[in-house]
């Protein structure tokens, strides 16, 4: 009984562990069974679909047949057999296997994207990745538009301006999907300016994307790697925008010109990773300077900067060789040089300048909706629907232009700089200065003088040619030193006045520098500054003060912005220094023969002299109304003067007196200063200045009326008589960096 027992009750344990294993089983199987979402590698859906088999062919022929299988995470960008057939027939294959096999490499990589997108990344991809939020998806939307690719040119050998040989690396290409967000971001048609680009493929986007050449027949294809993209067209690989202009013969001058600054610059990293796999230690990328790198695949060399290499492109509107040699001989041959390239370098390259953007890829409507200027303030100003030649590249955008008007930048005031050899150390002065684009635009205008080599050279300033280029420089104690832009920007504001009415050849007129307080005086079609006027004065100046000027025209025609001129100086024009202001040279004059001679002795019986300062004077710039010395000699005479009695003058400019109540005279003298803080100085007084005829509050805290009535100026303390400034100096005021004076015929 037991037994039997014992038998039934192994018999239970035997079915029951029967079915716990067949229970256990069936879960396994479930748990390893494929999901239904999985559909097999790229290479397996490709398969599946037929009719890709050319494309497989290829991607296999390139050894890129791990990767589609499912070694990596990619998206792909599949033609089909009867898009690889027209594209193997227009190019003269019969086969795929025809091609060369590092040609074949780049092609098919051209359709290999790094990881995988599906249809709205494509659309509206974002360098945030899943961090993007909502309101960040809606800037900028669709304008970072460039997958990166495995699509890649062999390195090449490049000799640098030394003679030295480099190998250059290049970067894997970006693909452009041109999404019907991009167009709507840039505000611009989509299918009016894709097909500009592209006139042999169709706009297909509106509700997705184009991808470089191709329409995309059928979106989001998901396999277990990554997702498909069937397309009506074979990508053909896009090169850079260097690449195109050096192909094309016809710009071949424009090419080389860009080229000439040509830099080549040695690269860690890549050195390190790729240099013992291709059997050099020193990887180089090929740079041009301050201009933008177009012979790179990419604009930064990080491949972690998503949000650079997604979005920043550049567009160079090419200048064919019959545009630049028309040019030349419409404008650089007229400012005497014989060749284009004897054309000073930096004038080429603000040339070049003006036809680069750098911003962005640019389409021909932002063009006719002046949507892009260049890097000095001016619009592009061209039609894009007469343009030949034009291409979309790995980097940017190409246009060749076979005909210029003179661009903005030359057609502008300071295009004498740019146009006449014996003028261009003047442009140097103008890039030193920083102040260059402020003069390009038309909205404000400008007359300019134009210094000449000549005379920039007789201030010690010399163009000085290096091998890094050239440099204005300065002769200083320590030998030849680079002028600071501090000095080029008080020269070139010494050089311009706002307004374009330029100047008179008859009559008398001032006129206020951009250099505050500084001025030009104009006397029956001459010139001179106010540094060098002020010499008038000097005992012993017996020099030139005023020089004859001649307008400089625009091959006849006025500048854009105003007028320029050169001037007959032996000097250039610069400011007076600083170390030898009005106060120093009132406080330090001893010698009877200058006008202001009895007034600085009356400053010194009063103690108002401290040294080389007048006291008081020594905050902010002053303006004083200076009587002459024979009107003080008269005054004397007459006890006329507050606080001196029975004063004379020796033959020496000597003052003398019986007694001098220096209280009531430093009272009176201080009524001849107006000054700040007690007015707003931002002018000194002269026939039609900024200064407006009224009262104002002298230092000794009396009114001072000042008139300026058109013809004659004349002050008026409280209710004393009125007295006119002198005629002798045409009313022209005697301006320094501290203060500035008029003479004036009688004591107030």
């Amino acid at each position: 009984m037991k037994n039997r027992l014992y038998v039934m009750k192994m018999s239970c344990l035997l079915i029951v562990s029967v079915m716990v294993l067949l229970s256990c089983e069936n879960k396994m199987l479930e748990h390893y069974e494929e999901p239904a979402w999985l559909k097999g590698s790229t290479w397996d859906v490709l398969m599946e679909k037929g009719n890709y088999s050319i494309f497989l062919e290829g991607i296999e022929l390139a050894g890129f047949k791990p990767i589609v299988e499912g070694k990596s995470i990619l998206t792909i960008m599949a033609p089909t057999n009867d898009a690889f057939s027209g594209y193997l027939s227009s190019k003269g294959y019969s086969q795929i296997g025809d091609i060369d096999k590092d040609e074949l490499r780049k092609l098919i990589g051209f359709h290999l994207l790094y990881y995988s997108y599906n249809k709205n990344k494509m659309v509206n991809f974002r360098p945030e990745g899943d961090l993007a939020t909502d309101e960040d998806k809606n800037i900028n939307a669709g304008l970072y538009y460039k997958f990166r690719t495995r699509s890649s040119n062999k390195v090449s050998i490049e000799v640098t301006s030394e003679g030295k040989q480099v190998t250059v690396y290049h970067l894997e290409r970006f693909a452009p999907v041109f999404s019907h967000r991009f167009f709507n971001s840039k505000g611009i048609d989509a299918k009016t300016n894709y097909e500009y680009f592209y006139p042999e493929s169709q706009w297909k986007g509106d509700d997705g994307f184009n991808v470089s050449n191709a329409s995309v027949e059928e979106y989001e294809i998901r396999a277990d790697n990554g997702f498909i993209y069937t397309i009506d067209q074979v990508l053909d690989p896009l090169e850079t925008i260097y690449t195109e202009m050096k192909e094309r013969e016809n710009y071949s001058l424009f090419f080389d010109l860009y080229d000439s600054y040509s830099t080549f610059e040695y690269d860690q990293t890549l050195s390190s990773d790729y240099g013992e796999t291709i059997g050099v230690d020193s990887l180089y990328l090929h740079k041009h300077g301050a201009l933008p790198p177009i012979a790179m695949e990419w604009p930064v060399t990080s491949f972690q900067d998503i949000s650079a290499l997604s979005s920043q492109s550049y567009s160079i509107f090419a200048l064919s060789n019959n545009a630049l040699n028309d040019f030349f001989n419409r404008y650089w041959k007229i400012g005497d040089y014989t060749t284009l390239n004897e054309v000073d370098p930096l004038v080429m390259r603000y040339m070049i300048g003006q036809y680069v953007y750098g911003g962005s890829i640019v389409f021909p409507e932002e063009i006719v909706n002046r949507k892009v200027m260049n890097a000095y303030g001016t619009y592009f100003d061209f039609d894009p629907m007469s343009i030949a030649d034009k291409e979309i590249c790995i980097n940017g955008s190409f246009y060749g232009l076979d005909h210029i008007d003179t661009p903005p930048l030359f057609a502008s005031v300071v295009g004498p700089a740019f146009r006449d050899k014996v003028n261009t150390p003047y442009l140097y002065a103008l890039e030193g200065s920083t102040l260059l684009n402020s003069f390009v635009s038309s909205d404000v205008s400008f007359t300019m003088l134009i210094p000449s080599e000549a005379q920039i050279n007789s201030a010690e300033m010399y163009l000085m040619s290096y091998t890094t280029g050239k440099v204005l420089q300065e002769i200083t104690e320590d030998g030849m030193g680079e002028v600071s832009a501090g000095k080029l920007q008080s020269m070139v504001n010494m050089h311009t006045v706002y307004g374009g009415m330029g100047l008179s050849s008859a009559g008398k007129k001032v006129l206020a520098t951009q250099l505050p307080f500084n001025y030009w005086y104009i006397k029956d079609g001459m010139i001179t500054n106010n540094a060098l006027f002020n010499r008038i004065i000097e005992p012993d100046f017996n020099g030139t003060l005023f020089v004859p000027f001649q307008e400089i025209t625009n091959n006849g025609a006025p500048w854009s912005n105003g007028k320029a001129y050169s001037y007959g100086s032996g000097e250039v024009f610069f400011e007076e220094e600083a170390s030898d202001g009005l106060a120093y040279r009132i406080a330090v004059t001893n010698d009877a023969r200058y006008p202001f001679n009895s007034f600085s002795q009356l400053l010194k019986k009063a103690n108002m002299v401290v040294g080389t300062n007048i006291m008081g004077l020594s905050m902010g710039r002053f303006i004083a109304f200076i009587p002459t010395n024979e009107a003080i000699k008269v005054a004397l005479a007459d006890n006329l003067i507050p606080g001196i009695t029975n004063g004379t003058i020796a033959s020496d400019g000597s003052i003398s007196a019986e007694s001098i109540d220096v209280g009531m005279l430093q009272n009176y003298l201080f009524s001849y200063f107006l000054r700040s803080p007690e007015n707003v100085i931002t002018t000194y007084p002269y026939l039609g200045s900024a200064m407006q005829s009224g009262v104002y509050k002298t230092a000794s805290g009396r009114n001072l009326k000042y008139s300026d009535k058109g013809n004659t100026i004349s002050v008026q303390l409280d209710d004393r008589q009125e007295v006119n400034v002198t005629s002798s100096y045409d009313y022209f005021p005697f301006a320094y960096n501290d203060g500035g004076f008029h003479l004036i015929e009688a004591i107030l």
